[in-house]
């Protein structure tokens, strides 16, 4: 599913920011609800620091339960706010393997992931045998 970018639609739309040195780190930046990329990728090139690739996709945009079904960008749906509250495990699944797949494309050409950020391992399931926090592509 990785090796063509049309097939996951946030890679062909995200916002990259560019190092003005050779990259050798990238920040996938993951949005809130209701948000784009594009806010984000501006707030980033202000405080961007040269050798990293800032990559901001966009969430796609589908009805959201929790607020009444409008149509917004979410990475998933979301159905409640209590910890019993039902869950979009499908959607997560699909969340997780977009994100996945932009580690594949957009850092072929960086090392390897070390660590991610709390928000990021939420979407990222550690494969299994891995501690969390790490990837193998």
């Amino acid at each position: 599913m990785c090796g063509n970018n049309m097939s996951v639609p946030l890679l062909a739309d995200a916002v990259t920011v560019s190092g003005a040195e050779r990259e050798t780190a990238a920040v996938i930046f993951l949005h809130g609800l209701g948000d784009t990329g594009h806010s984000w990728a501006e707030a980033l090139s202000s405080i961007r620091l040269p050798y990293v690739k800032y990559i901001c996709p966009h969430a796609p945009r589908i009805p959201v339960t929790l607020n009444m079904k409008m149509v917004m960008p979410s990475w998933f749906d979301l159905m409640g706010l209590t910890p019993d509250a039902p869950e979009d495990e499908a959607g997560i699944k699909k969340a997780a393997e977009s994100r996945r797949c932009l580690v594949t494309v957009h850092g072929s050409h960086l090392p390897a992931p070390a660590g991610w950020h709390r928000g990021a391992q939420l979407l990222a399931p550690a494969p299994q045998g891995l501690p969390t926090g790490t990837l193998s592509c």
